[in-house]
């Protein structure tokens, strides 16, 4: 089916046919027929301009049937008396596909350059939003970065002093006051884990960070973190299963351990206190795996990827959205992967792997 775009091309080469054919009546008795020719001509390249090959097409047959019809004797007739006119004829019809042909190449070509043109705008425009973007990000880390430096003195002196407090026997006998003080302790040291993490994931983006790895035993890995959160869990069981034999793990043992310490955070500041999580790791496929396993709500579809974003995090959950971030950046430093899952029952599974073949030291 011709679209209805080609059928005004094809009616307007008709019209300019029937309009050349009009001014050559007109001419007929004052000019010779050559003259007639190039008016024919003049027509085709008009519809050559703004239509394609096929109209363009028409119109040359149309005017060398017009041309013979209506101007050569015999007129209005499709016969020829004299055998020079089929000659005409030809270089006429040859003539007018060639013109037609090579301004529907013009017009194609400039069309071609103009999309070309807009082509090459976009992706400038889009360069130019990328580096906007880097930099904008570059100014954000330094920001972090410098503001993260200057927050880690005066809290490591408010949390040292807080706690030198906690030891005097004055504030042993009032409950009250010790409350309020493990509280400001408490909060201080949350803050302090905040700004540590500031720091890690700006380094880690930075590349500031090097990764050394060297052979270590994931037991010991696992027991450090959890002697970390050991105050923050506050008597949660944390179950824990590591086959007894597991190889030893080329990795950077404090990184992997703050990957381990940010998975149990996580779980223990979304869950309700009095369910546990478990961990449990193994060997797959020429990798160690592990896995962190809670009994909470569990995560959306769509957020099983986007808990690892930077700054992600849902209105109902404290944390400002970097724990997770930093342990995706070590993981993958280390070549491994690390996703999110939701159990069968209910709660959420956070799950990592590192590579046991890899060069040592990088």
């Amino acid at each position: 089916m011709i679209p209805k775009l080609a059928w005004r091309e094809y009616g307007f080469a008709v019209l300019s046919v029937a309009l050349c054919s009009a001014i050559c009546f007109a001419m007929f008795p004052h000019f010779e027929l050559t003259n007639l020719v190039m008016v024919y001509l003049l027509g085709t390249l008009a519809v050559a301009t703004r239509g394609s090959r096929g109209p363009a097409a028409l119109s040359s047959v149309l005017s060398v049937l017009c041309f013979d019809f209506f101007f050569v004797q015999p007129r209005f007739t499709l016969s020829v008396s004299d055998a020079q006119y089929v000659w005409t004829f030809a270089v006429m019809f040859t003539v007018a596909m060639i013109i037609s042909h090579l301004t529907v190449r013009l017009r194609e070509e400039a069309e071609s350059a103009r999309q070309e043109e807009q082509r090459s705008t976009w992706l400038l425009e889009k360069a130019k939003k990328a580096e906007v973007e880097a930099e904008t990000e570059r100014l954000r880390s330094s920001l972090l970065s410098s503001v993260s430096h200057d927050f880690r003195t005066p809290l490591t002196a408010i949390v040292g002093s807080v706690g030198a407090l906690l030891e005097k026997e004055e504030i042993q006998k009032n409950p009250a006051t010790r409350e309020l003080l493990e509280n400001v302790q408490e909060e201080g040291e949350r803050l302090s884990r905040l700004v540590q993490n500031l720091l890690e994931v700006t380094r880690l983006e930075s590349g500031a960070v090097r990764i050394r790895k060297e052979l270590y035993p994931l037991e010991e890995v696992v027991g450090s973190a959890l002697g970390r959160v050991e105050k923050l869990s506050r008597g949660r069981a944390i179950n824990v299963n590591l086959p007894e034999d597991l190889p030893l793990v080329p990795m950077d043992a404090i990184l992997v351990e703050q990957v381990l310490i940010n998975l149990l955070e996580n779980g223990i500041k979304h869950t309700p206190s009095e369910t546990a999580l478990d961990i449990v790791a193994g060997v797959e496929g020429g990798s160690v795996w592990v896995t962190i396993s809670d009994r909470g709500r569990g995560l959306k579809e769509d957020e099983l990827e986007r808990v690892f974003d930077k700054f992600y995090h849902d209105n109902a959950s404290p944390g400002a959205g970097l724990g997770l971030a930093i342990c995706r950046a070590v993981v993958a430093a280390h070549g491994g992967r690390i996703w999110a899952e939701n159990r069968s029952e209910a709660g959420a599974v956070f799950k990592f792997t590192l590579p046991l073949e890899t060069s040592l030291g990088k």
